[in-house]
C-alpha cells in the first residue's frame, strides 16, 4: 500500500509540474499567439562614432509565436570630444527596423539601422567639401530576456554590423570617416508585453 501512494504521488506531481511551467512561460497560457511588446534600453556602442558612446533607446514590437517585427529609435552621444579639428562631441539619431527569432529565452534577430550622425564643427573651420552626416548599417543581434515579473522582462543583447555607408567629413587636406566599417552595440532594459486584444 505505501507504495502505491508513493507511484501516485509522483505521478500527480509529473502532470502538476509541466502544467505549471507552461502557465510561466509568456507565449503559453499567459499571452495570446499575438501581442505587442514596449521596450526601453541604455546603450554602449563602439565604432558608429568616432569614439565609443552611451544612448538609449525605444522600441515597440509585434510579438507571435516564435518570431517577432520591431522599431526603434536610438539616441547616442560620444564619451569623448572628438580630433580636435572637429570640436565637441559627437552624437547620433537613428532608427532601426529588426525581424527576430525567438527559442524560449533566447533570440537572434537580423537588423537594419539608418539614421545621422552629428559632428560639431567649429565656427572658425570651413569644410573642403559638403558634409555628408548618413549612416546605413546591417547586422544580427543575438540576446536573452528574464522575467521578472508577469508584466515585466529584463532583457539583455549584442549587436554586431557592417557599415556599408559611412559619415565623411572634409577640412582642407583632411578627410576622415566618423565611424569604422565595423560597430558592435550592446544594450540591457527593461520590456512589457501588452496584450493587443
Amino acid at each position: 500500500m505505501p507504495n502505491a501512494a508513493r507511484i501516485a504521488l509522483m505521478v500527480a506531481l509529473g502532470l502538476a509540474l509541466p502544467a505549471r511551467a507552461s502557465a510561466d512561460d509568456p507565449q503559453g497560457a499567459m499571452w495570446p499567439e499575438v501581442y505587442a511588446e514596449f521596450s526601453a534600453s541604455s546603450l554602449l556602442a563602439f565604432g558608429l562614432m568616432p569614439v565609443a558612446g552611451l544612448g538609449f533607446s525605444s522600441t515597440i514590437a509585434l510579438r507571435w509565436f516564435g518570431g517577432s517585427l520591431s522599431l526603434e529609435s536610438r539616441a547616442l552621444k560620444a564619451l569623448s570630444s572628438n580630433d580636435p579639428h572637429l570640436g565637441e562631441r559627437s552624437s547620433a539619431g537613428l532608427g532601426v527596423a529588426s525581424i527576430c527569432r525567438h527559442e524560449q529565452t533566447i533570440f537572434l534577430c537580423q537588423v537594419l539601422q539608418m539614421g545621422a550622425l552629428g559632428t560639431p564643427i567649429p565656427p572658425d573651420v570651413k569644410l573642403s567639401g559638403t558634409h555628408f552626416p548618413w549612416i546605413v548599417t546591417v547586422g544580427g543581434r543575438g540576446g536573452a530576456e528574464w522575467r521578472i515579473s508577469r508584466h515585466l522582462y529584463l532583457r539583455g543583447f549584442v549587436e554586431l554590423h557592417i557599415i556599408p555607408m559611412r559619415p565623411v567629413v572634409k577640412i582642407g587636406n583632411f578627410s576622415r570617416d566618423q565611424t569604422a566599417y565595423l560597430a558592435t552595440l550592446g544594450g540591457l532594459g527593461l520590456m512589457v508585453p501588452v496584450d493587443t486584444e
